[in-house]
């Protein structure tokens, strides 16, 4: 019985991990279209303004159970990354 409820809720997290790595691909594109746009502008990748202004959304959006802290690691980490792609290409 507890095999099978560990069975369904492990299949449950592999299809949002199959979501997740598909959302953070198509949030990678767009901004590598935006790197693209930063470069023919002259403007520089690193916005810290901007970083905070997302940060502060994902705090807005976030119900839990994940607490401010833990969320705003995990989107710091992903906007590192995708700063990294941007500088990168």
């Amino acid at each position: 019985m507890m095999q099978d409820e560990l069975t369904t809720l492990r299949k449950d997290i592999d299809s949002v991990d199959e979501q997740l790595v598909r959302l953070l691909n198509e949030r990678a594109a767009v901004v590598l279209k935006i790197g693209k746009l930063k470069i023919k502008h002259g403007t520089k990748a690193y916005d810290p303004a901007r970083e905070r202004v997302v940060l502060d959304h994902i705090d807005k959006l976030n119900k839990g159970p994940l607490h401010k802290g833990a969320m705003e690691e995990i989107f710091a980490t992903i906007i590192t990354v995708c700063r990294e792609i941007q500088i990168k290409k």
